[in-house]
């Protein structure tokens, strides 16, 4: 029944070795909602943009579209396949929030070392000690270290080499570090050089003196005075980039018209070398169309330079190809400066003109492999006008909460279980080969998963969950059809090779429809509509081997023992003979009635009811609690059975997203929280704002920290109060911060929350809201011996408003993703099955399950039984309905045209017999499928969490595609037919363009 048997074998335990090995060496990272992660928060200096030109004054007035294509940039940098599950909104007018699952700042294992060469306190680069084992513990695309107590962020590795250095992080001092410091990991960073570099490129030519007297004889014609006059400048400003200088103009102390300093990379090379002697003068051409940047690049790809380093090729669209000749041309036996983010990417001397093409190799040393790919992955994303200020990092926890994360992981491996056992009972010895099948189909999907390095989120357990419908359906597919060849008379071993010719062309016709659709999704989608593609794509791939080659060959096996007389199975349905057609008026009647009141119901739900904050926007804030809790028991108390305070539910306790701060975490739980809320108006005004601080400040008021000053009293010279601060300080420090305040003699005792207590002299006449001011103002300005300033802690900080996610953009992009996959399962069905109809059809029916599907969602949200809102998780229930729809169209159809050739009688008749000969899998299928999601909704019915909604609408999915596939697809296919039939295309339907090779053993 099998060929080339051992081939198949190797290829699925390699496949299998390869998948244990990817999940064992990579992991399976979760997302935001799932694990947590780390939040990133930049600040965008529109203003200054303009000042120093960067942007002009028509964008300035446009802020909005700056951001929103800021943000467009950093999507495509982080999470290009959609499958990292980044998430990345405006907050207030100009900062950007840009959270990356999984415990990305966290280290497995303890790495520590040492300095392999003294440190100054403004060194560029570090030199580490160790073995290759060690070095390569080191994160090469950035990380945070400890040195002798200085945290420093470094962003690049290079073999013992650590460069692009921030230094003094988190309030430590900035130091000379001798030879043997101690060098502690702290936290791996591998997203903020990506995120941070401006992915400016530029090709200049190296200046010469005689550059400068055809720029402005009327200045310094030397270009050695040049270079001194830069030299005195970073002397005497030594903490100022050279940008700085390029602005000066050449009258007031800059460089000369047209002349630009740009530094080398810093390499193990140059490490030592002062800045002023790694600059390269270049000159500005004064010919506008010789002068080349990062947007005129056509392709960008992985290449090699003389010496096998990894480099980076690249080539000009074609209207700069002949201008990039002619330059090269004139600028033979010259230095040309390829200029990427500020910094000299390679200096090649021209030797012959480049024809529209090159390549930037990493100078002495070459690049890395990680360079070269966040290189490209830069230059591809395009480059921010605008370059982005870090102003803060929090590592937070699951916005789900473990309560709920620990509930999703249970009801998924009960059902997954319950699945399997029901197969296996259904199906007997054949139900067992599809349980081993399905695990296998699971483990090679979550070993490719975990080779993209991909992060598991709510959208992409949508795709496991369509997936593993396929696959269990492809089983029963096959069985239904073996079944059918034993009621035939035929022996174990015809009716199993029979039954998988039969069901072979369904099963690739029903996965590569759906493929088809995924691989658009994915090309043409962004955000989690690629996640949910890439993730759909790669299960249908290992649905179809683990059905196609793993089942067959264990089919096989048992039928070599020849010991099988026959494939015993349960029989859920009978042969029916139900006239489906005689009731499509009534369905068509039904089914128009509840798609116009569920589509007018959904319509009518306002906005903010019906729409998420991924949609709307909303508001975060960071809240301190005064004893340490569980995400969960925060969580209560924004639901009004559970405390009194709340009153009523509104729409910030509808919709609150919580995460705990990581960093707050006791052995009881956490005392520091971040909320996301869809509540405020679209403008978020600062009225508003206030109001929600208000609001939250009474329903949390018996659990709220203090703060950020209490009991603050003045009786007579004599002050006194507590103070609660973001960070712990010596009492002796706090001492000297009070007397910089006005408060001499102060007495600080700390309790055993770690607040502190003061009493202390201030000036006569003063008051309680003059002392107030100048604690909460002043008292910021100053920091205790570690560095650290004496930043008060409000119970509730950094409140602001944060945009959505589903901007324009996004949303249109996904539509037309959409839009295109649909126009492309038509085609490949047309091509198929040899009609436009058998298209047109299924896609009447998907619509149907989708607009049934909102009509759901309008009336959970009217009725209070189901918290339901339209989120990203929910479209990817969407899409997930969708295919769903499909798959079970496509089967039905393959029966109808592999009846059409055999049958006689009218076309109602062909698809009633259809229907019913696929009436035992149809129901099967979806009962598997039903009993997954429904195990997921009860498992979280009642908590408001996100996967409620989600596995809500999964249900209403699942029964509207039975559904709809036999009274909306048929009938609708039935329509279509008949129309075409009626303008004499054909006199009957047996000469209907479906021929038999495309039939039944294709």
């Amino acid at each position: 029944m099998v060929e080339n048997i051992s081939r198949k074998v190797t290829l699925l335990l390699g496949l299998a070795a390869l998948s244990l090995i990817s999940l064992r060496a990579l992991g399976f990272r979760m997302g935001l909602d799932l694990e947590g992660g780390t939040r990133l928060v930049y600040s965008i200096d529109f203003d200054k943009a303009a000042q120093e030109g960067t942007i002009s004054q028509e964008e300035l007035g446009n802020r909005g579209k700056l951001m929103t294509d800021l943000i467009s940039i950093w999507r495509e940098r982080i999470d290009p396949t959609g499958v990292r599950g980044a998430t990345i909104r405006s907050e207030g007018a100009n900062r950007v929030v840009i959270e990356l699952p999984g415990s990305a700042s966290s280290v497995g294992r303890s790495v520590a070392t040492e300095l392999a060469e003294e440190g100054t306190s403004d060194a560029a680069a570090l030199i580490l000690m160790g073995d290759q084992d060690l070095l390569d513990s080191f994160p090469e695309d950035g990380g945070l270290i400890e040195v002798d107590g200085e945290n420093i962020r470094y962003g690049i590795r290079r073999n013992e080499i650590l460069s692009d250095l921030t230094r003094g992080l988190d309030g430590t001092q900035r130091a000379a570090h001798a030879t043997g410091s101690s060098v502690v990991l702290k936290a791996s960073d591998p997203w903020r050089s990506r995120i941070e570099s401006t992915g400016h490129m530029n090709f200049y030519i190296q200046a010469t003196s005689s550059d400068l007297v055809d720029a402005d004889p009327t200045l310094s014609t030397d270009i050695e005075v040049e270079r001194a006059a830069v030299t005195a400048w970073i002397d005497d400003h030594p903490d100022v980039p050279i940008t700085e200088y390029n602005r000066i103009l050449a009258g007031r102390g800059g460089a000369a018209s047209r002349l630009r300093y740009f530094p080398h990379r810093a390499t193990a090379e140059n490490l030592e070398t002062p800045l002023a002697d790694r600059l390269l003068a270049v000159i500005i051409e004064e010919d506008p169309t010789w002068r080349f940047e990062g947007a005129d690049l056509r392709a960008v790809f992985q290449s090699v330079d003389s010496f096998g380093f990894p480099a980076v090729g690249f080539e000009m669209v074609a209207p700069k190809q002949s201008d990039f000749g002619d330059f090269t041309d004139e600028h033979k036996e010259s230095v040309m400066a390829i200029v990427i983010s500020g910094e000299i990417a390679s200096a090649p001397v021209i030797e012959d003109k480049l024809p529209g093409r090159g390549i930037i190799n990493g100078g002495t040393g070459g690049f890395t492999g990680k360079e070269v790919q966040d290189l490209i992955q830069v230059l591809r994303s395009g480059s921010l006008k605008i370059a982005p200020t870090f102003e803060q990092q929090e590592t937070v926890g699951a916005t789900l909460g473990q309560d709920y994360v620990r509930r999703g992981a249970t009801s998924a491996v009960i059902g997954l279980i319950a699945v399997l056992l029901f197969t296996m009972f259904y199906y007997r010895r054949l139900g067992m080969i599809a349980a081993v099948s399905l695990l296998f189909n699971l483990v090679i999907l979550m070993g490719a998963m975990s080779f993209i390095r991909a992060t598991l989120t709510l959208p992409g357990v949508a795709g496991i969950i369509l997936t593993v419908g396929m696959a269990v359906d492809a089983n029963i597919l096959i069985y239904e059809r073996i079944r059918e060849e034993q009621a035939r008379g035929r022996k174990p071993m015809q009716s199993a090779r029979d039954g998988f010719a039969n069901a072979f062309s369904t099963i690739v016709d029903a996965n590569v429809t759906t493929l088809i659709t995924g691989l658009i999704l994915m090309k043409v989608g962004t955000g989690p509509v690629r996640g949910f593609a890439t993730t759909l794509s790669i299960g249908i791939i290992t649905s179809m081997i683990s059905a196609l080659i793993m089942t067959k060959l264990l089919i096989h096996f048992q039928l070599e023992k020849k010991s099988i007389k026959s494939w015993s199975m349960m029989k859920l349905v009978g042969d029916t003979k139900i006239k489906f057609m005689a009731k499509r008026k009534l369905a068509a009647l039904l089914s128009l009635v509840l798609c116009g009141v569920g589509l007018a119901g959904f319509i009518k739900t306002p906005d903010n009811q019906k729409l998420g904050i991924d949609f709307l926007g909303g508001t975060t804030m960071l809240v301190r609690v005064n004893e340490p809790m569980q995400s969960s028991e925060l969580r209560d108390k924004f639901d009004a059975d559970k405390n009194p305070l709340l009153g009523q539910a509104t729409d910030f306790t509808r919709s609150v997203e919580i995460s705990p701060i990581l960093n707050s975490e006791s052995e009881e739980g956490f005392t520091a929280f971040r909320l996301t809320s869809k509540a405020g108006d679209k403008e978020s005004s600062n009225a508003s704002l206030a109001n929600i601080r208000t609001d939250v400040e009474g329903w949390l008021q018996d659990v709220l920290q203090g703060g950020p000053v209490e009991g603050l009293a003045v009786v007579d010279d004599n002050a006194s109060g507590v103070l609660y601060f973001e960070n712990q300080h010596p009492p002796s420090d706090v001492v000297e911060g009070l007397a910089k305040v006005g408060i001499e003699d102060a007495t600080v005792t700390e309790d055993d929350d770690g607040n502190l207590s003061f009493s202390g002299k201030v000036a006569a006449g003063s008051t309680v809201e003059d002392l107030a001011e100048r604690l909460q103002l002043d008292l910021a300005q100053f920091s205790d011996e570690a560095g650290n300033h004496f930043d008060l802690a409000s119970p509730i900080g950094e409140l602001n408003s944060v945009g959505a996610q589903v901007v324009s953009e996004l949303r249109d992009q996904a539509v037309a993703a959409m839009l295109l996959s649909l126009f492309a399962a038509v085609m490949y069905i047309r091509m198929r099955f040899a009609e436009y109809s058998y298209g047109f059809a299924a896609v009447i029916a998907l619509v149907h399950d989708v607009i049934i599907a909102l009509g759901a969602v309008a009336l959970a949200i009217y009725t209070g039984l189901v918290q339901v809102e339209i989120n990203l998780a929910m479209i990817a229930a969407f899409l997930t309905i969708i295919g769903y729809s499909l798959n079970d169209t496509i089967v039905i159809f393959d029966r109808v045209r592999e009846n059409l050739p055999r049958m006689k009688g009218s076309f109602s008749e062909v698809l009633d017999v259809s229907i019913n000969q696929t009436l035992s899998r149809t129901l099967l299928t979806s009962l598997t499928t039903l009993i997954t999601v429904s195990l997921l909704f009860a498992f979280n019915a009642g908590t408001g969490n996100v996967i409620e909604g989600f596995s809500f609408a999964l249900i209403i999915g699942v029964i509207s595609g039975t559904y709809s596939t036999i009274f909306i697809a048929c009938p609708a296919l039935h329509w279509f037919e008949s129309r075409r039939m009626a303008k004499g295309d054909h006199e009957d339907h047996t000469e209907a363009k479906a021929p038999a090779t495309a039939g039944a053993s294709s």
